[in-house]
């Protein structure tokens, strides 16, 4: 919970590529970025990479590229090139074992993955190893390993390689253990006590047969039969664990999202309520993209790299400047929203033009169409 929550905060909403292209070229090369951005649906796959990153503390990106057919790329201007890129993601849960190396400056030069494959009832150990000049497919065979050199057509490691010290959830373990003994401790609880017991003084004379109806118990003189039942209800155990669920949220900044926490809320909260709900989840997303962004960051450079190597026209702007921009997720009051705006364009005291109005609108999609309509 903690790490999806956390997850859709911060990649929920599409990731923005920031740019100010000033020629053609600029622009050129934005517009195959984003076709590659969207061919490989990285506003998705960013999502899931960010969930491992939190969860698992270390997750990659292994590029490569594969030939394509004439007409892929037609209508850009990369008309013309042989090849399109694509990547698979590297994880401890995907049953790979990541070794980067860095040099003193801490810039990665080398990176090792290694995984098995299943051939027939067989699993081969692998090790391949990426450098910015040659990738290394290594395979056990036997006692020894088969070692196949080629050149890195990149001309730099084709791998983004995200960790972090520890799990999204590390400072609330405590609580969450405590929480999880509480509950196993009140099922053993219900499963001694939940099934009634009769408990019978003095002389029993005659028990009805089990599963017979309108079963009936014979008591000699002055004897009683009373069902045991637990005098006292666990307040202190609900309390306890309301408790640990407040701090298990509240410590890792994920809001309390839950059916009766929104009732208890209601549906008539405002715009700057929901803000104020979801701050500390937003300083959350905040402290995560200052780790997770810099490897979009590093995607995005490794992205116009491979492109100019694919097509030399566009080593001349390489260097374009191209940023992501998150756009942490809110829930939106759109009744709000549109009241405000319409407060905004409003005879006499407007603060706004229609247009601008239109285009922040959350209900319009295409601005420019709209306009046109109205």
């Amino acid at each position: 919970r903690i790490v999806n929550t956390a997850a859709a905060f911060l990649c929920g909403n599409p990731i923005e590529l920031s740019c100010t292209p000033v020629d053609d070229l600029q622009l050129s090369l934005l517009a195959v970025v984003k076709r590659i951005w969207d061919d490989n649906k990285l506003n998705y796959e960013s999502m899931g990479l960010c969930a491992m990153l939190l969860g698992e503390t270390e997750c990659a990106e292994l590029w490569y590229q594969t030939d394509v057919d004439p007409l892929y790329w037609q209508g850009t201007e990369n008309e013309g090139a042989k090849v399109r890129f694509r990547f698979i993601t590297l994880s401890p849960s995907n049953g790979d074992s990541l070794y980067p190396v860095f040099d003193p400056s801490g810039d990665m030069i080398g990176f090792g993955r290694g995984y098995t494959v299943a051939e027939g009832d067989d699993k081969i150990e692998h090790f391949d190893f990426y450098t910015d000049t040659q990738i290394i497919l290594g395979a056990k065979v036997g006692n020894g390993w088969e070692v196949t050199p080629s050149v890195n057509p990149f001309g730099k490691i084709p791998v983004i390689y995200y960790s972090r010290k520890l799990p999204a959830w590390s400072n609330v373990q405590p609580l969450i253990e405590r929480k999880e003994q509480s509950v196993s401790n009140n099922a053993d609880t219900n499963d001694y006590f939940g099934s009634p017991i009769l408990a019978i003084s003095g002389e029993v004379q005659g028990l009805s047969a089990k599963g017979e109806q309108g079963k009936v118990v014979e008591l000699g003189n002055g004897a009683t039969a009373n069902y045991l039942a637990w005098p006292y209800a666990p307040e202190a155990i609900k309390l306890e664990n309301q408790t640990l669920d407040d701090l298990i949220f509240s410590m890792s900044y994920t809001p309390n999202t839950s059916f009766e926490q929104m009732k208890a809320i209601g549906d008539a909260i405002s715009g700057v309520a929901i803000k104020l709900l979801f701050t500390d989840a937003h300083m959350n997303a905040a402290r995560n993209e200052s780790v997770f962004g810099k490897g979009i960051q590093r995607r995005i450079n490794f992205l116009k790299a491979a492109i100019a190597v694919a097509n030399t026209k566009f080593e001349k702007v390489v260097y374009l400047n191209i940023e992501p921009k998150f756009d942490y997720y809110m829930p939106k009051n759109v009744l709000e929203a549109i009241q405000i705006l319409t407060e905004g364009v409003g005879a006499g005291k407007a603060v706004m033009s229609q247009e601008t109005a239109v285009k922040l609108n959350p209900l319009v999609t295409d601005a420019e169409a709209e306009i046109k309509q109205m």
